[in-house]
């Protein structure tokens, strides 16, 4: 029963921050003009959907570490909000939907596979999985990179670090997890890096 409580009430929390995210938005846009956050807006909305229909996991971390991260480096930048004052909007609207598309594209590939917490929900090694081991969160940080950039508040920027940094967590909770799994195994010694190619 309390587990049930505790799903209600994380769902109706995640609908809150992203209709919140959404309406500021859509608001700048409307007041301004500025087509502000359009692509990181489909982004989160594409990611809270997920959420709601995930698969149950194999396995899942038992790590207070990877049971924090999950959260704050994924719904972090749904605290964010249009400032205005960045780069141009055609160029940062254009990053924002590159990583976008990298991001959705990861994520049909897992499909409900998706999840929050470190979990093992099956190896996944086709489509950008073949180029870096965590895609979908390489698109993540291209969207919000975009949106900061067009947003360059300090509110903004500082949302933006700590996303990233929890993301970077996330993706050390992961690979610790999954490292347990000799398929994962086999997978890394064949793709080297994690977030960019020939970096990290």
């Amino acid at each position: 029963m309390r587990a049930r409580v505790s799903g209600v009430l994380t769902r109706a929390l995640l609908v809150a921050l992203f209709a919140g995210f959404a309406w500021a938005n859509f608001s700048h846009w409307q007041s301004t003009g500025e087509p502000a956050g359009i692509g990181t807006t489909l982004l989160e909305g594409w990611v809270a959907a997920l959420f709601l229909v995930r698969r149950s996991p194999n396995e899942v971390s038992r790590g207070a570490v990877a049971w924090i991260a999950a959260p704050i480096g994924t719904f972090a930048m749904l605290l964010a909000r249009p400032d205005g004052g960045g780069l141009p909007d055609l160029l940062c609207e254009s990053l924002q939907l590159i990583g976008v598309a990298v991001a959705l594209i990861s994520l049909g590939t897992l499909g409900r596979s998706f999840g929050l917490v470190a979990a093992n929900r099956g190896v996944k090694t086709s489509g950008l999985y073949s180029f870096v081991r965590h895609p979908t969160y390489a698109g993540y940080l291209i969207a919000y990179l975009g949106y900061v950039l067009e947003n360059p508040s300090a509110r903004n920027i500082a949302l933006l670090c700590v996303s990233t940094a929890f993301q970077l967590v996330r993706v050390r909770e992961e690979e610790r997890l999954l490292t347990g799994d000799r398929s994962y195994r086999d997978y890394c010694r064949r793709v080297r890096y994690r977030l960019v190619p020939l970096l990290y």
